[in-house]
Parts: structure tokens; C-alpha cells; sequence
């Protein structure tokens, strides 16, 4: 490993990344609560990162590979959470809860340890900002900034994979600070649309940030359920779709390529959705009692469980048929390149072609046969990637799925706490149970689920890997 290029990446993302602090210090000062909590992180993570990059200078030799960038990115969506977790630390949070609360955060998983009502308004917005940074990348952010750095693409695609590009090759610095403006312009559209709504301003904020970044973290313990409005649910819902789109494919529109309306992941990711709601609308109807009541509830969750992780109604006891169409959901996710999680619906379109290659194969085997999406023609490395990806990906799901089971979780809420940390979902089902009242090693789990899920695993598993093979890479 380049520990050298490791220290300077990490030096310079905390940088800027510790002025994060200061808009929820703002805040505490115009509301009269403790400005400490967050004064203390931003001059802590100032501090570590100049030291980071004085350091460096006498460690970083002239040779660097892909693998030092994406171990960069993992220890870097270490370092934040831990920095992140200190302003809870002022409010008398367990160190353990406040380092899940914050990693839930900035992973957009939405997970929660806490009571909201119990937050004072600085936090609240804290949670908030957390998951409105992650679900856009902090390391994403620092290339618009700090165009200079190295390996800037195998940086920009480790925070932020995608599987298929458009046909456009511009440069990251470029690409990131379109995708930035786009996303800082539909949070305050969802602001602002809220706010004509009804909601007071604080919500309003707090719930585009969310909104946008398909986070899931509210205001209110009871979630969206919290307004019972309909009109709020149908914005929230729709925004929250948009952020489970591949924002290549809004990069490309930029660029005037309409046809990537037609693209197959996008056609793909709203059948699903679409499905998904009859289906729900369907099942639940017995349940409900009225087919409004139904298709109003189950169109916000099957949207909301494949990116947002909002919630409207008591989905616990909707009935197995019901849960198993949302556990699909979680494992699916969004878009690739979106803000969404899950194994993505591009891989699902792939894996379904390779399938079907190898059926054709047997039946022909004189047929020369290729995947293709779209007008590519996808190499056997590409696909061997996407296979290998989703066997490591339904590995782990199973694995943390009966380690929960082994700590006394049973298994209905095992296998949807497993699935929506390595969805980054958020919501689970099973039981009432309080996430707090988890023990260390099922607090541990998750937080890795939602670690390896938010990167996609690679990065996580060669910082693994570093770091027991030591000498070997």
C-alpha cells in the first residue's frame, strides 16, 4: 500500500468535510442550544486532516495504484462516522449508539437509535445534513473543490459505482459538479414545494435533505405517518423516486441526450415500482379495507423500501405475502449511480441476459453469444464482476442474516434487519424492536452491512484484505 497517497486523500476530504459543522452550529446559536457539540468535531477533523497531509509529505512515494484509492475511499467512510458521532456524544448518547446513528446517516441508511422528539433542532439537522452529504458523496464533493487530486476517477467511482456510463466521457471534475448543482436544485425544489404545503420551514428542510439523498431519517419518530397528508406523501414519494435514479442518466440529459429516457434500467426500475404497488395495493386490500386507503399506503412504501426508507403506515402487520414483496425490494434497490442501495436493478437486467446467454448456449452451441445492454456489448470481465458482485452480496446478506439469528433476533426481523443495512434501506420488520436495545455484536453487524452496502463492498473488502495480507498485495 502507498501509505503516503492513503494519508494525503484522507487529509484532504477532512478538510473540507469539517466545515459540515458549521452549518448545525449556525443552527444551535440561532436556537439557543450548545454550540460545542459541533464546534469540537469541525476543529477535531480540521486539526486530523492537516496533520494527515503534513504527514504525508514524508511518506508518499512517486508510485500509487487503484487499490490505494479505493482503501482511500474505506477508511475515509470510517473516519466520517466517527467524527460525526461526537454531537451526540454531548447529549449523553452511548459512544456505541452514536457511532451507529451516525453511520446510519451518512450512509443514507436511516436506521435510528434515537428518539427524534427527544433531539434538540441542531441534531435533528445534523442527522439530516448527514444523510444529504453521504447520499451525494463527501469524497465526490471534495473533487469539485480540490480538482488536483489523484486517481480523481478510480475516487469518484469507488464512492460512487456505477455499472454502465453513458456514452459521454467528460471530465469527473465536470461530471461531479453537474450531478452537485442538479442535486442541491431538486433539494430545494422538495424544500420549497413542501413548504408551500404546509410544513414550517425546519421540516420542510429537514425532509428535502432526506427526501433527495433516499436517507430516511424524519423529524418525528413516527416518520411521514406524522402528517397524515396525502399531498406531502405523493411529493416525498416522487422526489424520493427521482433520487433512485442513475444520475448519469440526469447527466446525460444535460447534454441533450434524450434517449436516455429509454434507457432499459430506468424502464426496468419503474415497472418494478409499478409492479410492486399493484401487487402491494392487491394484498393489502383486506387489510386496509379500501382500495384508496391500500394503493395510497403500498404505492409510498414500494417506493420508499427500494430507496427512500420512509415510512406511512404499520407495515409490521401487513401479512407474509406482503413482506416478502418488500424484503424483494430491499435486496433489488435503486438505480446504479443513484443515491438508492440494494444490489442495484442494472445488475438484475445483466444477470437475467447472462442467464439466458448460457441457456442459448446449450441449446446452440454454435452460436456465438454476447450480453449486451443497450447498444453495449459487455465484456466477460464486466459481466464475471457483476456475478461476482452478486454472490458476495447475497453471501453476506445470508451470513448477517444468521449471525442476527444466533444473537437472539428471530428470523423474520433477522433477514429484514440484514437485508435493509446492506440496502441502506432503513425500515425493517419482524418485530417491534428497538434498535437500541440491541446488543455490541448485532449493533457491530449492521454497521458493517451498511458500510460494505454504501460502497458496494470492493473498497471494504480490499482495506480487508490490506489488511491481513500485509507484504502479499
Amino acid at each position: 500500500m502507498n501509505y503516503g497517497y492513503i494519508l494525503k486523500t484522507n487529509g484532504r476530504v477532512l478538510l473540507p468535510f469539517s466545515l459540515a459543522f458549521l452549518p448545525p452550529l449556525a443552527i444551535s446559536l440561532l436556537q439557543g442550544e450548545d454550540f460545542l457539540p459541533f464546534l469540537v468535531p469541525f476543529l477535531l477533523s480540521f486539526v486530523v486532516g492537516s496533520i494527515l497531509i503534513l504527514f504525508s509529505r514524508e511518506k508518499e512515494p512517486e508510485m500509487f495504484t487503484e487499490k490505494d484509492a479505493y482503501i482511500s475511499v474505506a477508511i475515509i467512510w470510517l473516519l466520517m462516522p466517527i467524527f460525526g458521532s461526537i454531537p451526540f456524544l454531548f447529549y449523553s448518547v452511548d459512544p456505541l449508539n452514536a457511532f451507529f446513528e451516525s453511520f446510519s446517516g451518512f450512509t443514507t441508511t436511516g436506521m435510528s437509535v434515537l428518539v427524534p422528539e427527544l433531539l434538540p433542532k441542531s441534531i435533528l439537522f445534523w442527522r439530516s445534513f448527514m444523510q444529504w452529504l453521504g447520499g451525494f458523496g463527501v469524497v465526490v464533493l471534495t473533487l469539485i473543490f480540490l480538482p488536483s487530486m489523484r486517481k480523481r476517477s478510480v475516487l469518484f467511482h469507488a464512492e460512487h459505482p456505477v455499472v454502465v456510463l453513458p456514452k459521454v466521457k467528460p471530465r469527473i471534475r465536470e461530471v461531479a459538479l453537474v450531478i452537485f448543482q442538479l442535486y442541491l436544485l431538486l433539494t430545494i425544489l422538495v424544500a420549497i414545494v413542501l413548504l408551500a404545503l404546509g410544513l414550517d420551514i425546519f421540516n420542510a428542510l429537514n425532509h428535502a435533505l432526506t427526501t433527495i439523498s433516499t436517507g430516511g431519517f424524519s423529524t418525528s419518530s413516527e416518520s411521514i405517518a406524522k402528517f397524515n397528508d396525502i399531498r406531502i406523501e405523493a411529493v416525498i414519494a416522487f422526489f424520493g423516486f427521482i433520487g433512485g435514479v442513475n444520475f448519469a442518466l440526469i447527466y446525460a440529459l444535460t447534454n441533450k441526450q434524450l434517449r436516455s429516457l429509454a434507457d432499459l434500467e430506468l424502464r426496468v426500475y419503474t415497472a418494478l415500482v409499478a409492479i410492486a404497488t399493484l401487487t402491494l395495493t392487491i394484498v393489502n386490500l383486506d387489510y386496509y379495507g379500501d382500495l384508496l386507503e391500500s394503493l395510497r399506503f403500498s404505492a409510498f412504501q414500494a417506493i420508499s423500501f427500494t430507496a427512500m426508507g420512509f415510512t406511512t403506515t404499520n407495515f409490521n402487520d401487513w401479512s407474509s405475502s406482503a413482506k416478502m414483496v418488500i424484503l424483494v425490494l430491499m435486496l433489488i434497490g435503486g438505480c446504479s449511480g443513484s443515491t438508492a442501495g440494494g444490489l442495484k436493478v442494472i445488475r438484475f437486467i445483466i444477470l437475467f441476459k447472462y442467464v439466458l446467454m448460457e441457456i442459448y448456449k446449450l441449446m446452440e452451441p454454435r452460436t456465438v453469444r454476447t450480453v449486451k445492454y443497450g447498444s453495449y456489448v459487455l465484456e466477460k470481465e464486466n459481466v464475471e464482476e457483476i456475478v461476482a458482485f452478486f454472490i458476495l452480496y447475497i453471501f453476506i446478506f445470508f451470513f448477517s442474516s444468521l449471525l442476527l439469528t444466533l444473537m437472539g433476533c428471530n428470523f423474520e426481523t433477522s433477514i429484514s434487519l440484514s437485508a435493509s443495512s446492506i440496502g441502506n434501506v432503513g425500515p425493517f420488520f419482524g418485530s417491534s424492536l428497538n434498535l437500541s436495545e440491541l446488543n455490541f455484536l448485532s449493533k457491530l453487524v449492521l454497521i458493517v452491512n451498511m458500510w460494505v452496502g454504501r460502497l458496494e463492498i470492493i473498497p471494504v473488502f480490499m482495506f480487508l484484505l490490506s489488511l491481513t495480507q500485509k507484504g502479499k498485495w
